[in-house]
């Protein structure tokens, strides 16, 4: 007869939730930096920008914010201090019929057609560097990979560590680091491929998802619900008056925040809009675009991890409830090293079903 202690342990064993975590170092190849010298008007900008929302800054040692080492940084801390339950998968790269459900075939094209190049895309900085493309397409495949296994029973939870992200990427133009839009190709492949008919979308990243709602946005089957601190903070869109066109009226809510907010505004924006919303729309698959930006040492906001954490806690308890448990993280924005890895790993604990004390 098997001791008491042992079966007690296989049981507390079996109650570990396994999370997915994709990662492929080839997003690491993805590696602009510097100026423009072909485009003086947009360095201008730029600068103007970078002075605007980071005053003090020093422009002469300026360096591309949306660098490899965000992703080094999780990754290393992920590994140094491991969690259980965590498995690690490479994902497959996004193909072009995938990419094109949510971007017109030209603009694919185009992004295709810079595999190897250097070159600025808009004068936001969004940029490629040889290895670009590549990362691009993997970043983009990523969600997809996720949500397959999701659909399949492997895991409930997932998150993916990627880049470049996605979230301002428009139907026929990059925009705000974003060459694909990673969350939208994620959630038109639960759609289409997968049977879900009602995707839910929260974007907590500090800066607007103008490409997520411009793709969405006459879309009924994907609610986006997106916090975000005001206009004019980047990208300036995000309204609370932009709720979506034609059958897709009501499908987005925009929930505009001061700067300086912390971890009571977000579990409020939880508790008052993104719960009430889920309930309504009763969808089949939560997906999150996971910024950190609102980190408190990113300068902007004062959230800090454990914020974060509570965050990943109240969307987990909310998908056991609504939809078996399918909860689907893909990063977005976050550009201090140490803030990325302390959110990412707070948020990867608590998938890996850790409850915040």
């Amino acid at each position: 007869m098997e001791d008491a202690h042992v079966a007690g342990f296989r049981e507390m064993k079996a109650m570990t939730t396994p999370v997915l975590v994709y990662y492929d170092t080839r997003m690491l190849g993805h590696n602009p930096h510097g100026w423009d010298p072909s485009h003086p008007a947009w360095t201008d900008a730029v600068k103007a920008m970078i002075a605007l929302q980071y005053p003090g800054s020093n422009l002469e040692t300026y360096s591309h914010p949306e660098r490899p080492e965000r992703l080094t940084a999780i990754v290393d801390r992920l590994m140094l201090d491991p969690i259980e339950g965590v498995r690690w998968v490479l994902p497959m790269a996004a193909t072009t019929a995938q990419l094109e459900r949510v971007h017109n075939k030209a603009y694919v094209a185009h992004i295709e057609s810079l595999k190897g190049d250097s070159c600025w895309l808009s004068k936001d900085t969004t940029a490629v560097s040889p290895g670009s493309v590549e990362a691009a397409c993997l970043a983009a495949g990523a969600g997809i990979s996720a949500v397959e296994a999701v659909a399949t029973g492997e895991a409930r939870r997932a998150f993916c560590l990627l880049r470049p992200p996605g979230h301002h990427a428009h139907s026929d133009h990059a925009s705000g680091f974003c060459l694909y839009n990673n969350l939208a190709v994620t959630a038109a492949h639960a759609r289409e491929s997968l049977g879900y008919q009602r995707v839910m979308i929260w974007d907590w990243d500090m800066h607007h998802g103008n490409g997520t709602q411009e793709i969405f946005y006459s879309d009924p089957s994907v609610l986006v619900v997106d916090s975000h601190c005001a206009a004019p903070f980047y990208p300036g869109s995000g309204l609370q008056t932009e709720t979506g066109t034609g059958a897709g009226a009501g499908s987005q809510i925009n929930i505009p925040l001061p700067l300086g907010i912390g971890n009571a505004a977000l579990l409020k924006v939880f508790d008052e809009v993104v719960e009430p919303a889920a309930r309504a729309f009763q969808p089949d698959i939560l997906l999150v675009s996971s910024g950190f930006d609102c980190h408190y040492l990113d300068m902007t906001c004062t959230m800090d991890e454990t914020g974060f954490a509570m965050l990943t806690q109240r969307m987990s308890d909310l998908a056991d409830e609504l939809c078996d448990g399918r909860l689907v993280l893909l990063l977005e924005g976050g550009y201090n090293a140490q803030a990325l890895a302390d959110s990412a790993h707070a948020v990867v604990k608590v998938l890996a079903g850790n409850r915040v004390k």
